[in-house]
């Protein structure tokens, strides 16, 4: 357990109780939180969290004088955190669909929405217990020496018909959602999900189809030709399509899935919490962090901070956007558990 530093103050105050009365001065406690030295945030680690260090933390610490300290983001601790009352972390960067299942368990804080300005935010990233941070897009990729220009996939409905092999992530978020898009369910429509229904599309391409476990694998899968097509995120085959690797890409019928920022219920340093959580949703800051990562911001003014190259690759763009559709989070986390366990029988 971390210990947060408090410090207590004693001030007097004289009353004069009138011209010809003698003063009285009363003392009394007062007990002042002093600010924090440094603040630990949890996040996925890797260029994201690299990436915060440069765009988010180095301000933070120039304008507070606080340092940021990483630790990684295990949901196991989150819960132990809270029910003990003992806290490793100040805030979190999560994916979305966890955090709305840690709110409906009572494990985040609520955030304070006069501290952070929701008012360009697009529409359904600002939650009572978290803010969706930025916008990735789970969508179709393909290898470009097995899959001739003007043959690839154009939907999902063709990513099903494509011939050979092809990859999805061996989890139900967002693979159940492609599968109902490429039997036909427009994508507006996804919720709440036919279950049965992705299941039987699932079943037409599952002897022909490899599923992966991670991003890093969904991008290797495609480059080294092992699947002529795979569904992958934008932030996995962005730089090996611009060094020239054999991969392509398009935001059609793209699935948005976002991080969010999240405060651990009781946190003794929520208020500096909250003020960070303003600085890094903030358009600067979200213009910044998608220069070096092609998530899009969630914050609309950050768009008219970029130039026209870097909006191309970002599915949060004002060409992109309107392709695609957002994951539910509110579904998956009243419907996670019973659906993952669904999912994980079938694969089997």
């Amino acid at each position: 357990m971390r210990r947060h530093g408090m410090t207590t103050r004693t001030t007097r105050r004289g009353v004069l109780k009138g011209a010809a009365a003698a003063s009285a001065v009363l003392a009394f406690p007062a007990v002042l939180r002093a600010a924090p030295s440094q603040m630990v945030i949890a996040t996925g680690g890797g260029k994201l969290e690299e990436t915060y260090q440069k765009v988010i933390y180095a301000p933070w610490t120039a304008k507070t004088g606080i340092k940021i300290v990483g630790a990684p983001n295990t949901s196991a601790k989150l819960k132990a955190m809270v029910e003990q009352k003992a806290y490793e972390w100040d805030l979190c960067q999560v994916a979305a669909e966890f955090a709305a299942q840690a709110a409906q368990q009572g494990l985040l804080e609520p955030l304070d929405y006069g501290m952070i300005d929701k008012s360009k935010l697009l529409g359904g990233t600002a939650h009572p217990h978290f803010v969706m941070s930025d916008v990735a897009a789970y969508h179709i990729a393909w290898n470009t020496k097995n899959v001739k220009a003007g043959a690839e996939p154009k939907s999902w409905a063709e990513f099903w018909k494509a011939a050979g092999r092809r990859g999805l992530w061996k989890r139900p978020f967002q693979t159940m959602e492609v599968a109902l898009m490429a039997d036909g369910v427009a994508k507006d429509k996804l919720y709440p999900l036919d279950v049965e229904r992705a299941f039987k599309s699932l079943d037409k391409i599952k002897s022909s189809t490899l599923f992966w476990n991670t991003g890093a694998q969904s991008a290797q899968i495609l480059i080294d030709g092992e699947v002529e097509v795979s569904a992958t995120w934008n932030g996995r085959v962005h730089d090996p399509k611009r060094a020239g690797a054999p991969v392509d890409y398009h935001f059609n019928q793209a699935l948005f899935v976002s991080d969010a920022w999240a405060i651990p219920k009781g946190a003794p340093n929520k208020k500096e919490a909250m003020e960070f959580i303003a600085l890094a949703m903030s358009a600067q800051s979200q213009a910044d962090f998608a220069k070096h990562i092609p998530y899009g911001p969630t914050n609309t003014a950050a768009l008219s901070l970029l130039d026209a190259v870097t909006k191309e690759a970002l599915p949060s763009s004002e060409a992109n956007f309107a392709k695609g559709s957002f994951l539910d989070v509110t579904y998956w986390a009243d419907n996670g558990d019973r659906v993952g366990e669904l999912f994980n029988k079938w694969t089997l």
